[in-house]
């Protein structure tokens, strides 16, 4: 399905954001090379200039506006739920992949504490987004059982000299006299008739809105992110070329986001004193070698990592504060509880793959993946004075350090019966072993030495088979109908706090969790491609699905499996033309995602039929795209858009007696308006992103186990108006 605010040329970077028929839009969602219209996959696409014209630089900006896409957040991070195929921002392994030119992004486990967090990369550098929905196992491998979202990015060009610069600044309302602002550069040489360089550095602030009654900071949720990226293109001859990468990129986000209900204002909060602050850092460097062998193409892609963030989260609402602090500082009569978090995961990945074709009639890809990864989490649990922010100590500490690894085979092969009709299969293999040393120590008494303290090491390994049966039929050139059967799972793993506590036993292992989906699709062009269409109808069965629990004592946190659930639904998609300067698009999606059973335990509760958290049963999005020759070398552009977003359910209760409390997010409406100018080299934008102002609720509530603090909510960023200018050269 072609996302409806795909308005750009996926394919170029330089230029004005215009409308584009997205059916023609190239995209690798299956590993090679093809026109949107002709995967028979689920796809949304979107390009960088897109983005930029219309300020949607982070990720919670772009991923609300997709198909089938619900946003969850949690520690000041983007999370995602495709098909409603979640438990929770924090609970499980990701459920959605990431993979930044092939490379998969982020830990394939909780522990690497990212919990499948989005990439906030800034689109300038962005050829395309590319969302694929339903499982993706059978390419993509492990934590792919929702989706898959890949970013592709400029790769630097030996055809001539060329380069970008801009900026731009916008106001938040309710962010007083704060602005935001981002600038960024591209430059891109040729050495040589074969040889290329690409550089790129931006820097961005957003604006706070939000003000802390507590210690009396105003917008203390401003951020800034900062970062770079160098890519080398060596192509000798149309048969070899070779690319080499490098990224680096800092966010710090100043404050939390989350606002207090209590406070009777609409941008207020009272987190604690020294709560908040995010910091998060991002490296990446990877080599990507393409050569062509004979009839045979061989691609190689070698990566390395590093993801390391750190966060100061009010934690006060815990059951750990209650429960806990009093008996280690009897003296005190109130506490705040800053929790101090650090995660940290180092990467290794490489993949390589062949493809041909086989008389004419079979083609085939295969090959091998393999990674490791070294992930390390820290939490300390600060006891602190809510008058002034003062230390006490800290009761709980926290030390886990873990080890990933997979290997993996796979093998796809797409055979042509005819003109019109071929089938796809494919199948893959995977191993993954999983150790874990977890060290905690608990005061429960006021002395230097811990009252409490577990260790444990345990151990996970496990074998997953994915595949795929893809028929497509094109009765004619412009029409395509196609059925999808594929699977899809994300590895289990070790419990930290196994068989430690003999009144509440914890297995020392949970199972990994499968889907299947079974879908029915078509696309294709009407009135002499005046008018495009994309529909999908699916069913995802989805078992042993990952869940996270609490100890009674709010202490630790484990994983379990909790039964079956389903989602199934419907999206279409439209792109009317009727004329060269007028573009209308319009998605609808349906999603039913549900438990088909239960599940009851001393710390959490949910019923057979219970929505799934997070998941919108109805979301929707309409935008018209007008662009007008003003005079010789001059264009102006409107665009105009509405996006629904259904009411929501929040993360499962602790008990029977509290379902009825289960947060609720009502539906809302956002409006965005966006305009331009294109003169020559140069390019203006101006926006207006929440045109009315809403307060679209997407996260926090009760029992929310980010702060577990009912009052508190997180909403969609307040109208927010903005300019930007670019020169390409």
């Amino acid at each position: 399905m072609a996302v409806g605010m795909a308005s750009s040329p996926a394919t170029a970077k330089d230029g004005p954001a215009k409308p584009d028929i997205s059916n023609e839009i190239i995209v690798t969602a299956q590993k090679r090379e093809e026109r949107l219209k002709d995967v028979p996959v689920p796809v949304s696409a979107i390009g960088g200039n897109a983005l930029l014209a219309v300020n949607q630089t982070r990720a919670q900006d772009f991923f609300s506006s997709m198909p089938g896409v619900n946003l969850q957040f949690v520690n000041n991070r983007a999370q995602l739920a495709i098909r409603g195929i979640t438990t929770g921002p924090a609970t499980g392994n990701p459920a959605v992949g990431f993979t930044i030119d092939d490379v998969p992004y982020g830990s394939s486990t909780g522990q690497g504490g990212l919990f499948g967090a989005a990439p906030d990369i800034d689109p300038s550098e962005l050829a395309r987004i590319e969302v694929l929905r339903g499982p993706q196992g059978t390419l993509y491998g492990a934590s792919s059982i929702g989706g898959l979202v890949k970013y592709v990015t400029v790769a630097p060009d030996t055809r001539g000299f060329s380069g970008n610069v801009g900026g731009g600044i916008n106001m938040v309302n309710y962010g007083g006299q704060s602005l935001g602002y981002n600038a960024r550069a591209a430059l891109n040489i040729p050495m040589s008739e074969d040889t290329a360089i690409r550089a790129s550095v931006f820097t961005r602030r957003d604006a706070g809105y939000i003000d802390n009654i507590r210690t009396g900071r105003d917008n203390v949720n401003s951020s800034n992110v900062t970062g770079g990226r160098l890519s080398a293109l060596w192509k000798p001859s149309s048969s070899f070329s070779l690319r080499l990468s490098a990224l680096y990129q800092v966010r710090d986000l100043h404050g939390s986001p989350s606002v207090d209900s209590r406070t009777g204002a609409p941008f207020q909060q009272t987190d604690q004193i020294g709560a908040g602050p995010s910091h998060s850092e991002v490296q990446m460097y990877n080599a990507t070698i393409k050569a062509r062998l004979g009839e045979v193409d061989l691609t190689s892609v070698t990566a390395f990592s590093r993801n390391s963030n750190s966060d100061r989260i009010d934690f006060t609402a815990s059951p750990l504060t209650a429960a806990v602090f009093p008996l280690v500082y009897p003296a005190a009569s109130d506490f705040g509880h800053v929790m101090m978090t650090g995660y940290s995961v180092d990467k290794v990945s490489h993949e390589t793959r062949l493809s041909g074709t086989l008389a004419q009639s079979f083609d085939w890809i295969a090959g091998g993946f393999y990674t490791r990864e070294k992930a390390n989490y820290t939490i300390d649990s600060a006891a602190t004075n809510p008058l002034n922010g003062a230390i006490y100590g800290y009761p709980v500490v926290w030390r886990d350090s873990a080890t990933y690894e997979e290997f993996a085979g796979f093998a796809n092969i797409t055979a042509r019966l005819s003109e019109r009709f071929d089938v796809q299969l494919g199948g893959r293999w995977s191993r993954n072993t999983q150790s874990m040393i977890h060290r905690e120590w608990t005061m429960l008494a006021p002395d230097p030495a811990p009252a409490a303290h577990r260790e444990t090491n345990p151990q996970a390994s496990g074998n997953a088979f994915t595949f795929q049966v893809s028929p497509r039929f094109k009765p004619t050139p412009d029409h395509m109908i196609y059925g999808r059967v594929a699977s899809g799972y994300r590895p289990g793993g070790p419990n930290a706090g196994c068989n430690t506590d003999p009144a509440e036993p914890v297995p020392c292992q949970f199972k990994p969790d499968r889907t299947i989906n079974y879908e029915l699709g078509a696309k294709g062009d009407l009135l002499n491609r005046a008018l495009s269409y994309d529909i999908s109808l699916f069913a995802i069965d989805w078992r042993d699905i990952q869940v996270t629990q609490v100890s009674a004592l709010g202490t630790f946190t484990y994983n379990s499996n909790g039964g079956k659930a389903r989602s199934r639904g419907f999206e279409i998609s439209l792109e009317a033309r009727p004329t060269d300067r007028l573009m209308a698009k319009m998605w609808w999606s349906y999603v039913d995602a549900t438990l088909r059973q239960g599940f009851a335990s001393a710390v959490l509760y949910a019923a057979p039929g219970d929505r799934l958290p997070y998941s919108s049963e109805h979301s929707g999005r309409f935008s018209l795209d007008y662009e007008a020759p003003l005079r010789e070398g001059m264009k102006a552009r409107l665009g105009l858009s509405a996006t629904y977003v259904g009411d929501r359910k929040g993360e499962f209760v602790p008990s029977q007696a509290e379902a009825p409390l289960r947060q609720t997010y009502p539906g809302y409406v956002q409006f965005d308006i966006n305009g331009g100018l294109s003169f020559g080299k140069w390019n203006v934008n101006a926006f207006v992103q929440n045109l009315t102002d809403k307060r679209g609720l997407i996260g926090g509530g009760y029992y929310n186990q980010t702060n577990f603090n009912r009052y508190w909510f997180n909403l969609i960023a307040p109208r927010t108006v903005g300019l930007s200018l670019d020169y390409s050269f």
